[in-house]
Parts: C-alpha cells; sequence; structure tokens
C-alpha cells in the first residue's frame, strides 16, 4: 500500500510539473506575442510618424490645380513651359447629380460616407494583388486627388500611405463637394482635356449639365485609361460597366438604367485622332528637338504610364542636359551654311554628346525638324561611308598593329566586288597612318580580311549600339553599314574619353513643385577599349584633320589649332556627307542629305558638305566664354608613364624619319616602335613592309 501511495505521490508531482511547464511555456509565448504587438505597433507607428512628417500635409491649405512645368538647359536658362492648354474649372453646383454619380459609382461609391480613407476596399485590393488574382485600385476619390494634387505616381508602399495620410487630411479640411469640384476639374480625360467641362465639350460638344446619363457614363469611363478609352468602341464597353454599377449601387432606376444601355453613344468627330499631346503643350521654339524628347523621358524617369499625361505638366523644373549657348551654335552652324541655304530639299543632322558623362549638350534634328517632327540625329538610318573606317583600325590596333605598318595599296578582288580608291588610283604601299589620314579604301578592306568582321562588330556593340543589322561582307570597311548620327556619336565619345562606353542622358535634374529633387542623374561609365589602342587611333585621326581629308574642319582658339580629332565621310553617288570627330570635351556628328536619299551631285563630300557645318559649330563653341576645350589627358597619362613613346616616321616605308619629307609624328605602344632609319635601306621597301597581303580568310 505504501509504495503505491508513494507511486500515487510521484504521479502528482510530474504531472504538476508537466503542467508548471506547459504554463511557463504558455506564458513565454503569450509575453513573447504581447512583445511582437508592441513593438510592432511601434515600428508602425514610427513609420506613419515619420511618412507624416514627409508628407505636405500643409500644402493643402495652398493647394492649387494643376500648375505649369518648366525646362531649363543646363545653366538654368528656361528652354520651354509646358502648360495644360485644355482646363475649364466649373463650380459643383454646375455639374448634374446624374454626373457625379457616375464617377462615384465607378471609382468610389462610399465617397459621401467615408472619411478619406477605406480600409474594407483598400485590403480587398491587397487581397487581390498579393494573390496575383488581378490587379484592382484601392484608392478613395480622395485618395487619387491627393495622389494628382502632392505626389508623384510611383507605386509604393509608402506612397500609398502618404496618399491615405493626405486624404484623411483632405477631408478634414474640406467638404465633400469641394472634393469633388476639384477632382472632376483636374482628371485627365484622354485627347488633353483636363476637366469635365472640356472633356464635355471635347467628346460630345455640350456642357456637362446637357450631358445625359449614358454620356456621363463615358467620361467615367475615360480616366481609368484615357488613351485607351478615348476609342470609343473602348469606351462603350466600359460605359456599359460603369452603367451596371450606378443601377446596382442606387444611383439610377432600372428604367433609368436601360434607357441609358440602349443609348448610341457617338463621339463628335468620331474616333478621335491621337496627337503628340507634348508637342501640343509646348509654348517654344527655342530648342523643340529636346522639349520632345525630354517629356518622352521624363515620363519614363517617373514611370508615368503613356495616358497619364498628367504628371508632367504638375509645376515640375526638368533641368536638360543642353547647353542654350551650344544649342544656339548648332542651329546657327545649319542654318548659315551655304549649301542648306541654296538647296531646298538638302537636309541634315548634328548630335553633339560630353564624353565624359553621356550628357547630350546640342542636337539638331533637320533643318526645318518642326515642321516635320522627323528627328534625323535620333532616327535617319544613313550609309556612314568613310567615317565608318575608324572602326577597322580600331580592330587592327587591337591585334597588335601600329601606325608605322606598311600596307600595299594594290588591286584586290573579292566576290562579286572590286574595291576602288576615290580617285580610281593605288599608290604601291603606305603605312596605315597614311591610308587613314588619306582615306585610302583598298587598305581598310584588306584589314578588314585579316581582323575578322566579327572583331569589327563588337567594338560596335561595346560602343553601346543595340539593333540593326551589321554588314558580314567586305563592304563594311567603307562603311555599307546603315546607321544613325546617334550610333556614330557614340562610338567616337568613347575615342574621346579613352575607351569608356556613355549612355546619351538628356535630362540630369528634376525638382517638383515643392522644390524636392525627384531625379538626378548618375552617368556610369564602362571600359570597352584599352586606353593605349585609343590613343594611338587618336593620333591617327589627329594628323586626318591637320594633314587629310577633315582640313576642312579645322577649329582655333586664340590663333592656335584645338586638340581635336575626326573623320570624313562620303557615300557612293555623293548619296550621305559626314564628318564626326570629336575634342577632348565634345564628341560631334553632323550628316547632310538629301530626305529622299538621291545623289547631292558630285563634290558634295565630307569635307565640302558637312564639315564646314562642324567646324563652324565648334568654332562658335570655343568661343563661349568660360568654355574649356581641355586635352586628351590619358594620351598625355600613357607618354608620361612611358607606356606609349612619340616617334618621328616616314609615311611610306613606317621607318624613323631622318629627311623631313612624308614626316609625321606616329605614337607606339612600349618596345613597338621602328628602330631604324629610313636611309638604310635605299635598295627597296618590300623587305620593310610588315603586313604586304593580310592571308587570314574571312
Amino acid at each position: 500500500m505504501k509504495n503505491n501511495k508513494d507511486t500515487n505521490i510521484q504521479e502528482k508531482k510530474v504531472l504538476v510539473k508537466k503542467r508548471k511547464k506547459r504554463r511557463s511555456i504558455l506564458s513565454f509565448f503569450i509575453k513573447l506575442f504581447v512583445f511582437l504587438i508592441i513593438v510592432g505597433a511601434g515600428v508602425v507607428s514610427y513609420m506613419i510618424y515619420s511618412i507624416k512628417k514627409e508628407t505636405p500635409t500643409e500644402l493643402i491649405e495652398s493647394y492649387s490645380p494643376i500648375s505649369p512645368s518648366v525646362i531649363y538647359d543646363i545653366n538654368g536658362n528656361q528652354l520651354d513651359t509646358i502648360i495644360v492648354e485644355n482646363r475649364s474649372p466649373i463650380s459643383i453646383n454646375d455639374i448634374p447629380r446624374h454626373v457625379q454619380d457616375a464617377f462615384l459609382a465607378i471609382e468610389d461609391r462610399k465617397f459621401r460616407t467615408h472619411h478619406g480613407f477605406d480600409f474594407v476596399r483598400t485590403g480587398r485590393a491587397m487581397f487581390l494583388t498579393l494573390t496575383g488574382r488581378r490587379r484592382e485600385g484601392g484608392s478613395t476619390l480622395t485618395q487619387q486627388l491627393a495622389k494628382n494634387a502632392f505626389l508623384t505616381p510611383e507605386r509604393t508602399w509608402i506612397r500609398k500611405a502618404k496618399e491615405a495620410i493626405l486624404a484623411i487630411e483632405i477631408e478634414r479640411k474640406y467638404t465633400k463637394d469641394e472634393i469633388l469640384e476639384n477632382y472632376l476639374n483636374t482628371i485627365y480625360f484622354g485627347q488633353g482635356a483636363y476637366g469635365i467641362k472640356n472633356a464635355s465639350i471635347r467628346y460630345f460638344n455640350r456642357e456637362p449639365k446637357d450631358l445625359t446619363i449614358a454620356q456621363a457614363a463615358v467620361l467615367a469611363s475615360l480616366p481609368k485609361s484615357p488613351t485607351k478609352y478615348s476609342k470609343i468602341e473602348n469606351a462603350v464597353e466600359r460605359e456599359q460597366l460603369v452603367l451596371l454599377q450606378m443601377r446596382n449601387f442606387g444611383f439610377i432606376t432600372e428604367q433609368q438604367y436601360e434607357e441609358a444601355k440602349a443609348e448610341k453613344i457617338q463621339f463628335v468627330n468620331g474616333n478621335i485622332k491621337n496627337k503628340n499631346e507634348e508637342e501640343q503643350i509646348s509654348t517654344s521654339n527655342i530648342a523643340p528637338e529636346f522639349t520632345t524628347i525630354v517629356l518622352s523621358e521624363v515620363k519614363k524617369i517617373l514611370k508615368v504610364a503613356d495616358d497619364d499625361q498628367k504628371f508632367i505638366f504638375d509645376g515640375y523644373k526638368i533641368y536638360a542636359t543642353v547647353d542654350l549657348n551650344m544649342q544656339n551654335a548648332a542651329y546657327k552652324a545649319f542654318n548659315s551654311n551655304y549649301n542648306m541655304r541654296r538647296r531646298e530639299k538638302l537636309n541634315g543632322a548634328l548630335f553633339s554628346i560630353d564624353p565624359s558623362n553621356g550628357f547630350v549638350k546640342a542636337m539638331v534634328g533637320g533643318k526645318n525638324y518642326k515642321k516635320g517632327e522627323f528627328n534625323r540625329a535620333l532616327s535617319a538610318m544613313r550609309q556612314p561611308g568613310s567615317s565608318f573606317k575608324p572602326l577597322i583600325y580600331l580592330a587592327a590596333l587591337q591585334k597588335n598593329m601600329n601606325m608605322s605598318n606598311v600596307m600595299e595599296d594594290s588591286p584586290l578582288t573579292t566576290p562579286g566586288w572590286s574595291p576602288k580608291n576615290y580617285d580610281g588610283k593605288f599608290r604601291d604601299s603606305m603605312t596605315l597612318a597614311k591610308a587613314l589620314e588619306i582615306s585610302n579604301n583598298v587598305i581598310p578592306v584588306k584589314l578588314l580580311q585579316f581582323v575578322g568582321i566579327d572583331a569589327v562588330e563588337k567594338i560596335w556593340r561595346d560602343s553601346g549600339v543595340v539593333g540593326g543589322n551589321f554588314p558580314k561582307d567586305l563592304t563594311l570597311a567603307l562603311g555599307s553599314i546603315t546607321t544613325k548620327p546617334i550610333d556614330m556619336a557614340l562610338f567616337y565619345a568613347a575615342l574621346a574619353n579613352g575607351g569608356f562606353q556613355v549612355t546619351p542622358q538628356y535630362i540630369y535634374k528634376i525638382e517638383n513643385k515643392f522644390g524636392e529633387i525627384i531625379y538626378e542623374a548618375k552617368p556610369q561609365k564602362k571600359k570597352i577599349f584599352e586606353p593605349e589602342d585609343v590613343a594611338i587611333l587618336t593620333y591617327m585621326l589627329q594628323n586626318a584633320v591637320n594633314y587629310g581629308t577633315g582640313q576642312s574642319a579645322k577649329v582655333f582658339k586664340n590663333g592656335k589649332l584645338i586638340p581635336m580629332a575626326g573623320k570624313t565621310g562620303t557615300t557612293s553617288d555623293y548619296v550621305s556627307a559626314w564628318f564626326t570627330g570629336y575634342t577632348p570635351t565634345l564628341a560631334t556628328v553632323v550628316y547632310v542629305g538629301n530626305d529622299d536619299n538621291k545623289s547631292m551631285g558630285g563634290g558634295m563630300t565630307g569635307g565640302a558638305a558637312a564639315g564646314p557645318i562642324w567646324k563652324n559649330y565648334m568654332q562658335s563653341v570655343v568661343n563661349i566664354e568660360n568654355y574649356n576645350v581641355g586635352f586628351f589627358e590619358f594620351i598625355d597619362d600613357y607618354i608620361k608613364r612611358k607606356d606609349l613613346t612619340l616617334r618621328e616616321i616616314d609615311l611610306k616605308i613606317g621607318l624613323l624619319d631622318t629627311d623631313g619629307v612624308d614626316r609625321r609624328t606616329a605614337l607606339f605602344k612600349a618596345g613597338t616602335e621602328p628602330i631604324e632609319y629610313e636611309g638604310k635601306f635605299k635598295g627597296g621597301i618590300l623587305s620593310l613592309i610588315h603586313i604586304s597581303e593580310p592571308t587570314r580568310p574571312y
């Protein structure tokens, strides 16, 4: 009996211990749960406090509907004002109840009872979005007004939180009628129409007070996607949904629903043709090429939908990369050019980019860009001719050839084609330095056979050029590729900066109407070429300007030739003419040609047609006060480090010059420079030829 009693006592003790342990564990988890709730509440409270601090609630008092945005150049000079032309606010008393109800039915049926934020609707929208079922808007009408009036369009939870805080503040300060009036007067309806009055006139040619229920339903459909629903077939489809909502929520009777449903909807002019609204709302012709692309870039940067035009008009200060002084210099160079003035059909383009950061400083889309709105600098597809040859020479330098290598200028036959020089003559042999200087045609074709087309395409793509076909035959050496001025500028910019790819930038800063910087450009450079190779090619292209085909583009400052390099380009039958060149601080491409791709006539070479425009532009630029021409630092650095060396060579035979005839300063990688003098081998030159006929098959 005693044993049984002891056993029972032991069991009870164990049971008590287990119960205590369970209570202890339960107590721990309860405490942990309470702790987490307290911490979570604290975190949420702090987040709300922080967000509220950043939310411009004090600006509600001074709220005004959409204000103009202004575009400035990089120096703060005003380029353009972007305004909403089609906006006429009206009183809520002039908007019939059925028109108001159409918007409430589809946008916010609880508008007249909530306090700015609908928890149920927001929760439902979050659930549907997170579960991937569909994306559904959870914002009340007041939240939409808050977003439109005070916030940027990005879709983030922080922005949604700010939106909710502002909505509550708006509801506290304004009546429901005042909020609805502001909303209906500022919402965008597509086709340039802001506000219910202008939308009513735009689509139905009548005042809001005269709108039928069906017409009101159509207008209520538009703000969701103005571009999509401004097409009548889409608008009518969504109109039926609005009418159904109006009936289901008691805004209209069954009879009114059936009558409205049966009403045939017609826009004033049928489907209204979509227009480029960015051009419509510009108030200046100072730099229309930049206004167009800047507004397009703003929408990308702010992640604004194409059909949400409102945000680009709402009090932004947009600082473009363009320099107005340079832009005016570009216009002047084009407009004052003799050929451009006397040849009505002749056109062209200019694209000028800062190689250090990719900032586009000047751009001419054509001599009459505003009339046709076709930007040739960004879109004209043309063959560049000889201005493409530097890519071939760079590929050769990458394969350890140098300026003194000698090649034969002799007839070459390829399948279906035999390249000839500009004047039809052959000059036996010459250095690569000489060949590029005089724009020889045969030698770059032989070089292309040696380096391979793939090597040249890699250079082209590494420069940042995407898309477009790349010829897979030897005509590529003479520029048979079809490309755009901006593409050529990207390659030459990479030469100007010592071998780094840059991305074109058109905007360097955006401020919202509250003075906050919401975007600032962060240019990035990517190394794509070895600086030593670029330095040598730059030396060759400097000689092309100083002594060769590019002499018409020479630019001087204070009587001295500025550091510059470049190449002319002329296509067959004088269809296109180019000058592509660069200084240490600017890479600029000029293209000239007829829009119909017909011949410009004899003599319209790159040197004669494009070179003078380039020269006049750059001459004006270097004369701008405080403009820094600069110098090719990467060349000087490598020379100082003795990684590169300078030698005076004979252009024909590539040996060290002694007599001063055909002498040029050449740049070499250390250890590759010639050591023999030209007088040593008077018996002939064939033994000196480093590469006479490249034997690498293509």
